[in-house]
């Protein structure tokens, strides 16, 4: 497993984890370590005797999304309104839109807007755990064969200037603020303040290698850099929307966003609804964590953030090495590695709101390579307290739906079927 992508792709998880740490501890990003105060916290409840309204929504029209290679969840932003929708929204026959997803080696998801007009396209990372959108810019990006945005070809661009940056483990991000149509799928954004990043050397390797080119936050704006309003929360007081929500399908294949609904063809069974501790991240009481049916046996309190931005499960140190040494793997080079065999039958479980959600041994191998597999499990300890970050593995086995509206995150078993199509705006 001493191979180039392996090691990336670590190398990436470490940048991507790191940053949501390391962010508050360097002191470059405007809100710094500062968390708002607890929203809600207990037990979670069965969505559709409780919101009948969330899951049925008229059909969406999707964003494409697809996949790029699980090392790109290390670029996580700073690990990082009550909006509700009206009748007057419902009223102009509001539909959810749906952007396909591509992945790239199980790392990296990423779907395509536009900015400008004429619209711009950029391929873009839909991260739930950042609060900004950046786009590069620059004549280098253009020669590496990035979408480069370039505001002097848009008719409705207005200069900002404002300086931006965000610090991830490797390195800055930097660039400036402007403003210009934004377009998710159906819907546009007029007058929206978005970075135009001239540096990206932060990222190294993740991102010159990387199939995206920016990054679009959908994380709560009190973590957004600069202090502008998140994308979503723009969606939702642009009262475009049908419901103040949005989620995910990921997928091997690929998959989906539906922003302002769900797609009921993606999942199976009643989702499960959990209220969020926190309007940072989508952030989570975390119960028991449970290795082949046996707790871990801490009383600690923990939390969660569910983020579509990481490929890996990170988690305290003391949670994983309990976790990866009850599944038999061993260290080496940063990874906890182990004969495939050893995960048949094993399983790891979570409980969210009282629900536990279980994830068998081969859902947990990022990588396969004559009979060895690499766990996507990767140490994070953060000084705010015991921690996880439930990223694309566990997304990629749970139809996840992040409701702004109502401060919560839902929960259901994803159905798998047949690929989903890389246009279907």
């Amino acid at each position: 497993f001493g191979s180039r992508f392996v090691q990336l792709l670590f190398a990436v998880a470490t940048m991507r984890v790191g940053e949501s740490l390391a962010a508050c501890l360097v002191g470059l990003t405007l809100h710094g370590c500062s968390h708002s105060d607890p929203v809600v916290s207990g037990d979670g409840y069965t969505c559709a005797k409780n919101a009948t309204s969330l899951f049925a929504s008229a059909p969406p029209r999707s964003v494409p999304l697809f996949k790029k290679p699980r090392g790109f969840e290390q670029i996580r932003q700073t690990l990082n309104s009550r909006a509700m929708r009206t009748q007057s929204m419902l009223a102009t026959g509001a539909e959810p839109t749906k952007i396909a997803i591509k992945d790239y080696q199980d790392a990296q998801y990423f779907g395509e807007i536009t900015i400008g007009t004429p619209g711009q396209k950029e391929v873009v990372i839909f991260d739930t755990g950042s609060s900004n959108l950046w786009v590069p810019v620059g004549q280098s990006q253009l020669d590496s064969g990035k979408n480069v945005y370039q505001d002097d070809q848009s008719s409705s661009y207005t200069k900002n200037g404002t300086l931006f940056q965000i610090e991830y483990g490797s390195g800055p991000v930097s660039g400036y603020f402007s403003e210009d149509t934004v377009t998710m799928g159906d819907y546009s954004l007029d007058n929206f303040v978005f970075a135009e990043v001239d540096n990206t050397g932060g990222l190294g390797q993740v991102y010159s290698q990387g199939k995206f080119d920016g990054i679009l936050g959908m994380a709560w704006s009190s973590i957004s850099i600069g202090g502008v309003p998140a994308p979503m929360e723009a969606l939702v007081a642009s009262q475009q929307l049908p419901e103040s929500i949005f989620s995910f399908y990921l997928a091997e294949e690929g998959g989906e966003l539906v922003v302002g609904g769900t797609n009921p063809s993606h999942f199976t069974g009643d989702p499960w609804c959990v209220p969020l501790t926190s309007e940072t991240y989508w952030q989570v009481d975390l119960g028991d964590i449970k290795v082949n049916g046996r707790s871990l046996g801490s009383k600690i309190q923990r939390s969660a953030i569910v983020d579509s931005g990481t490929s890996l499960l990170a988690g305290p140190t003391e949670d994983i090495n309990k976790i990866a040494l009850a599944l038999g793997a061993s260290v080496d080079a940063g990874m906890w590695i182990l004969s495939c065999s050893k995960l048949d039958g094993a399983s790891v479980a979570f409980n969210l709101g009282g629900k536990e959600f279980s994830i068998n041994g081969r859902e947990l191998a990022i990588v396969e390579q004559q009979g060895t597999c690499v766990l996507g499990l990767r140490q994070m300890d953060s000084p705010t307290g015991p921690q996880w970050i439930l990223g694309d593995v566990f997304m990629r086995k749970f139809y996840v739906t992040f409701d702004w509206g109502e401060r919560r995150v839902s929960v259901a078993l994803a159905q798998k079927g047949e690929a989903v199509a890389t246009v279907v705006v």
